[in-house]
């Protein structure tokens, strides 16, 4: 098993990311500087700033330049003020850092008081906006009198004692609601300006306390917080942005930054701008202070392989002999840096032991590279997750002492299946029910993979080039009998042989009031309950229906669920129904001719329709009665 908690420990070759950030920020004539690291969710972005965090602090430790504060924009995510938390968590990290001792110490902390002071005093105008300014505002426009005091104490601070009484003809007179909102805004901008100026100078002093060439910031995990936090997290983060010797590392999925910022700011604004070719106003937003953008690539297939190879090789080879692996791993990557880091590679060093399970696994998995890539994205964080579910699968293999290494090999191919096309791993385990064992249908399909001609037979829905590829692996399906493997294997999919599904209690108890109503109009009024479903949620359901509709197949229940669930436009339920009707077509009841034709009614120029309707000769002489047959497909 492998944690899935992000370390600096390389197993993708990211210290080249690193290395090419800390050079930037290394060099004087940079600062100050603020790069974007970009990349998908799981991609690496917090493990190469975990490995740039090592580095600089290793930098510090023999150079006594820097000082480095790795930052989790997440961790403050239930503050009420996530901006504020997150300006007093850099100045407590920087004050609090290991790199300061003695008088130096104490010269930092001293500087650092200054610092929370200027911080506590925007903390305490935001509140004066959010309890004197708001509740009086609100006082104004509902006509109430109570809070004239607090109005004249708030503006105390620039009006004399002989003024109160101008005031306070001011605040109730006719010219009341303009007076009360230039006053407003007068107050609370400067203000606002002030603290925020006295705030730079007081950190600007810090950082020149520390007698250090530079201060990083990295901070982490942005795009995991909530909209309104991602906001304010980055304007909390323009506080700092262009002091003197600073660099902060921004971490984040952009899309989803941008995606906030729009919100925040104006979708409609976003969306115009797009559709005229230019840029959304998100993006422009991260623009204003993102001067370096740096993208972390996609993983190739060979960069799949290596981080597989090595994810195996830290598993199941002791602590001392993968330390020798990762060691080689990261000299031969300089070298040859388009070069997947192999078995090969692994069985030319001395004093490594390997065992004969690692010495099958890694071929194989070598062998699944382009599946595993395109079925989990290249994306390493969701590789790791499948190995695990990979792992706890085999170990229940085991316990039914059914771990042979064929076996595990089946099992993997079964959920890379089931990863990438689940309607057909739904399909291959029905057939290994029907069949009670060895499929004939199985050992068909892996005939016509063979001979190429998919397409042309029985099985155009399986033509995909990796379900292919996977379809000639050896060992081949039709090898074994696949019920207890799909047991083990099985996700999303309810098991035909009793297993416990995995599917939600409430989706389970809705499907079954549906499936089971005591009249169609019950069951057409309980259907609408899914068009208010997310996406795993009507998944999940559709699971349900499709593996009952495979066993009900000669019954016009599952029909008429498919039917209401089309009337009433619920999402994806068409399509669902074509995936369906393709495998139980022929074995249909003519009663449920009515259904198909009002189905037919919303779809009649789908000639795919068509086709299968006439797969069933008796269902299409209902169906098409003056035309029987008109369509042969």
């Amino acid at each position: 098993m492998w944690s899935d908690i992000e370390t600096s420990n390389d197993l993708l070759g990211y210290t080249v990311h690193a290395n090419l950030l800390k050079s930037i920020i290394m060099q004087e004539k940079n600062l100050p500087v603020t790069i974007g690291l970009y990349g998908d969710w799981g991609s690496g972005k917090s493990s190469t700033l975990k490995i740039l965090n090592e580095m600089i602090e290793k930098d510090a430790d023999s150079k006594d330049s820097s000082v480095v504060i790795y930052f989790d924009g997440w961790s403050f995510e239930s503050f009420d003020d996530a901006k504020m938390a997150l300006i007093q968590g850099i100045v407590e990290n920087l004050e609090s850092s290991r790199c300061f001792t003695g008088d130096l110490k104490e010269t930092v902390k001293k500087a650092a008081k200054t610092v929370k002071n200027k911080i506590f005093s925007m903390r305490t105008l935001l509140w004066s906006v959010k309890n004197v300014v708001a509740p009086a505002a609100m006082a104004y426009a509902t006509g109430g009198a109570s809070f004239i005091p607090s109005l004249i104490s708030f503006f105390g601070s620039f009006n004399t004692e002989d003024k109160k009484k101008e005031l306070l003809e001011k605040i109730t007179g006719e010219d009341a609601e303009d007076f009360i909102k230039e006053a407003f805004n007068t107050h609370i901008n400067t203000e606002q300006f002030s603290a925020v100026r006295e705030f730079r100078d007081s950190f600007k002093s810090l950082i020149k306390a520390t007698g250090r060439e530079r201060i990083v910031i990295l901070i982490d995990d942005l795009d995991r917080c909530l909209p309104e936090h991602i906001i304010e997290n980055l304007e909390a983060i323009k506080l700092f942005l262009n002091v003197e010797k600073t660099a902060f590392v921004i971490a984040a999925d952009q899309s989803i930054v941008s995606e906030a910022i729009k919100s925040q700011y104006g979708e409609k604004i976003g969306i115009e701008r797009r559709q005229d070719g230019g840029r959304s106003i998100g993006d422009d937003y991260m623009d204003k202070f993102i001067q370096i953008p740096y993208n972390i690539p996609k993983l190739s297939d060979q960069e799949v392989e290596t981080y597989i190879t090595l994810l195996f090789c830290q598993s199941m080879l002791s602590e001392e002999d993968f330390e020798k692996v990762h060691t080689d791993f990261q000299k031969y990557i300089i070298e040859h840096k388009f070069e997947g880091y192999g078995w090969g590679n692994i069985k030319q060093l001395d004093g490594v032991n390997t065992n004969e399970e690692l010495n099958r696994i890694i071929p194989f998995m070598a062998h699944c590279t382009h599946s595993i890539s395109r079925s989990l994205n290249r994306n390493p964080r969701l590789i790791k997750r499948f190995l695990n579910a990979f792992e706890i699968r085999s170990q229940l293999l085991s316990l039914n002492g059914s771990d042979t290494m064929e076996n595990k090999f089946l099992l993997l191919k079964l959920m890379l299946l089931e990863t990438s096309h689940n309607d057909l791993f739904a399909e291959l385990n029905s057939w290994s029910i029907e069949a009670k064992g060895h499929s004939t249908q199985i050992q068909l399909l892996e005939g016509a993979a063979k001979e190429d001609s998919l397409q042309k037979c029985d099985f155009p829905n399986w033509n995909f080039d990796d379900v292919k590829d996977l379809l000639l692996m050896e060992p081949y399906f039709s090898s074994v009998d696949l019920r207890e493997i799909f047991w083990v294997s099985r996700d999303k999919l309810i098991d035909g042989m009793g297993g416990v599904t995995l599917i939600p209690k409430r989706i389970k108890e809705l499907f079954n009031e549906i499936y089971n109503a005591s009249s169609e109009p019950i069951m057409k009024q309980k259907s609408l309950a899914l068009k208010s479903f997310n996406g795993d949620e009507i998944e999940n359901f559709y699971e349900l229906l499709y593996r009952k509709s495979l066993t009900d197949s000669e019954l016009k229940t599952p029909y008429k669920v498919y039917y209401y669930l089309i009337e009433n436009d619920v999402d994806k339920a068409y399509e669902k129904f074509l995936i369906s009707f393709e495998i139980i077509v022929e074995k249909a009841p003519i009663s449920i001719a009515n259904n198909i034709k009002g189905i037919m009614s919303k779809h009649s120029d789908d000639l795919n329709l068509i086709r299968l309707i006439n797969k069933n000769d008796r269902l299409s002489s209902l169906v098409f009665p003056k035309r029987k047959n008109i369509i042969k497909m």
